[in-house]
């Protein structure tokens, strides 16, 4: 996923929503902090964090109210995952004796965590949090050549502070080029959005689901099969543990 165009469309839905709300001058907004799943969940269910976190603070002044919008964004990865995929790989490879330079998009597992805080430390009005998922979802499927992606049911989800939140699952395929052009993976996806100590977060995770088949030369194979159900509740279970 291509965060930045995903903060930057973040910001600018919350400038649109909160420009007419808040009074003229300049509120004070608190600093972000990372929403992060904990290590015990990630080391059980074999997700380590990619990247480091990324902070970042912008503004904007609308009619005399400056509005600074802090975020923190954390990236996790189904580590195992990966290397299943990797060693598949080198096994069909030299099960056929084909040392071919063939790259594997990128369709394993990720979440991602967003933590946002808005002057004053005011929670998002429900109007601002269905906009901002649906230009998560808009950007989700551009940035990712995700065809057919919609909304396909909820999720009741019991979160770190023991609120109950509503998660929305969606779905959709994704249609390979380059060396896998004519192939394509199904995916599922979940956001849940909601507020905890005057912050606000999100949290974006998206599975591959099925088959991922490769084809190098002659040679065309099935190369891994993924249980995205199986996936899918891997994240719900990170997403517990997030405080």
């Amino acid at each position: 996923m291509k965060n930045s165009r995903l903060r930057i469309i973040t910001f600018l839905t919350i400038v649109s929503l909160l420009a007419l709300t808040l009074t003229s001058g300049c509120l004070e907004t608190p600093e972000a902090t990372p929403a992060k799943v904990s290590s015990e969940a990630l080391s059980e269910y074999g997700w380590v964090q990619g990247g480091d976190v990324v902070y970042e603070s912008q503004e904007e002044e609308i009619s005399g109210t400056v509005i600074k919008v802090n975020t923190a964004m954390v990236m996790y990865q189904d580590e195992q995952l990966g290397q299943d995929i990797l060693a598949e790989l080198r096994n069909l490879q030299n099960q056929y004796g084909v040392q071919a330079d063939v790259q594997i998009p990128t369709v394993g597992s990720q979440l991602i965590t967003l933590r946002v805080v808005l002057p004053g430390g005011i929670a998002l009005p429900s109007s601002a949090t269905a906009s901002l998922i649906d230009s998560q979802i808009d950007t989700l499927a551009s940035q990712n050549n995700i065809e057919n992606f919609k909304k396909v049911g909820t999720k009741e989800i019991t979160v770190k502070d023991g609120s109950t939140v509503t998660a929305n699952t969606y779905s959709g395929t994704i249609a390979f080029n380059g060396d896998m052009d004519g192939a394509s993976i199904d995916v599922m996806a979940i956001i849940a959005p909601w507020s905890s100590s005057s912050t606000n977060i999100f949290a974006i995770g998206v599975v591959p689901d099925g088959d991922i088949n490769l084809k190098i030369g002659p040679i065309e194979q099935t190369l891994i099969t993924i249980d995205g159900d199986t996936e899918i509740e891997g994240v719900l279970e990170l997403i517990k543990t997030i405080e």
